[in-house]
């Protein structure tokens, strides 16, 4: 991606159970209460700590602590579990290097029986965090070991730290610090394949459905008519259209394609997720764009959440950063020519690319941050080379925006 891609367009052992729940929406979010907790400790290995206003794990030598979840969740007729968080706020800071990590495990346990001897042992495991603040919020994506029908469910945190990690508890004095499980639901029996579902992004803030005939929607893209990405071709209005359920960009042999730059969703930060599909010549390339705002590239930075580079079998991920353009990149094999949902989540704490839901890209690196605010562009662009000049095509079903992720 260059400049020439955009400007010339624009010139024109932690024991908690949890209360049940019942979202009645789909694809709702709902904060779970805890009902019990404690924790467990190899020195102590017939105390029970059901009682105390702390939590805590630790790795250091004989004093060992580990930290058990449950959680019971209770899905209305219809509906999934598609994602659950959980969130507890730690009164330790962590280095890069020292991590709580989650398990799933069995139950059997209660809060003022659990100790050492007794405590189920750990199984699969989901994740791990590291790095944290104290007086902070920890989060862990559970969503793995969590049932989609719910029911009882089974965690336990333990850490290779060789220091205390304490996290408030039940027991704390403020609620708002408590231990909680964030868990979204969504209808229909199939597996979600939009990021926003399956990790629980909530309501739409803007976007476009084109669900209407015509050229695109004047109130939320401004289409480009100008010369070609570095100059190759033109971009003309009438390659680009609306047909009542989807945008549809062609592009001729001779590199008469399009492009269009959204009016919504100008923002530092923030969730971009399109259904789209493109076939044809290799020479055109399919591209989903967050271009600055300032149009000061490359130093305020590019992200292509989804491109192709002359092969309409691969899906390329670029984020370029700083005015050296210097970028990180992932690829990955797919079947462009049919519908994948392209996601990415700019928050912070860096950008993560999903394609169908899932995580392929993320860089957390602070100095790769673009310092400004973006916009969502689509484009078709030409490429031509030394082989016969053909069409190309890219289809778009829907763009949507939300919210950027809530600061834990």
């Amino acid at each position: 991606m260059s400049f020439w891609r955009k400007c010339v367009a624009v010139a024109s052992t932690l024991l908690i159970g949890f209360a049940l729940i019942t979202p009645t929406t789909a694809s709702a979010a709902a904060t779970v209460s805890l009902t019990m907790d404690s924790y467990v400790q190899a020195d102590r290995a017939t105390t029970n700590f059901g009682s105390s206003i702390r939590l805590s794990t630790e790795g250091h030598a004989n004093i060992w602590r580990n930290a058990l979840l449950r959680f019971n969740i209770r899905v209305p007729a219809g509906e999934r579990v598609v994602s659950a968080k959980l969130r507890v706020y730690s009164e330790t800071s962590t280095t890069s290097t020292q991590f709580v990590d989650v398990f799933t495990t069995s139950g059997g346990w209660t809060e003022g029986g659990v100790t050492w001897n007794n405590a189920p042992v750990r199984g699969a495991w989901l994740g791990k965090a590291g790095g944290f603040a104290a007086n902070s919020w920890v989060e862990w994506d559970v969503t793995k070991g969590v049932s989609a029908t719910g029911g009882e469910q089974n965690f336990k945190l333990e850490s290779n730290a060789q220091k205390w990690i304490g996290f408030t508890s039940k027991e704390a004095s403020n609620p708002a610090l408590r231990p909680r499980l964030v868990v979204t639901t969504a209808s229909g029996t199939g597996t979600p394949t939009e990021a926003a579902v399956v990790h629980g992004w909530g309501t739409r803030t803007a976007g476009d459905e084109f669900n209407y005939a015509g050229a695109p929607d004047a109130t939320k893209w401004i289409v480009y008519n100008s010369v070609g990405h570095a100059g190759n071709g033109i971009r003309s209005p009438q390659q680009v259209t609306v047909d009542g359920s989807k945008m549809v960009m062609t592009g001729t042999p001779d590199g008469t394609t399009a492009g269009i730059s959204a009016k919504f969703a100008n923002q530092k930060y923030g969730r971009w997720e399109v259904r789209a599909a493109g076939s044809g010549d290799d020479e055109y390339h399919l591209v989903s764009i967050l271009w600055p705002d300032s149009g000061n590239w490359p130093c305020d930075g590019e992200v292509d959440f989804a491109e192709t580079t002359g092969d309409w079998n691969v899906i390329k991920f670029f984020h370029h950063y700083a005015c050296s353009n210097s970028q990180t990149s992932a690829f990955k094999a797919l079947d462009v020519s049919q519908f994948h949902n392209y996601a990415v989540d700019w928050s912070p704490k860096g950008i993560v690319g999903y394609i169908d839901g899932v995580k392929w890209f993320e860089d957390t690196d602070p100095a790769h941050q673009p310092p400004g605010s973006m916009h969502q562009t689509l484009q078709l662009d030409w490429f031509p080379n030394s082989t016969a000049n053909g069409a190309g095509e890219m289809r778009v079903d829907w763009v949507r925006v939300y919210a950027a992720a809530p600061s834990l």
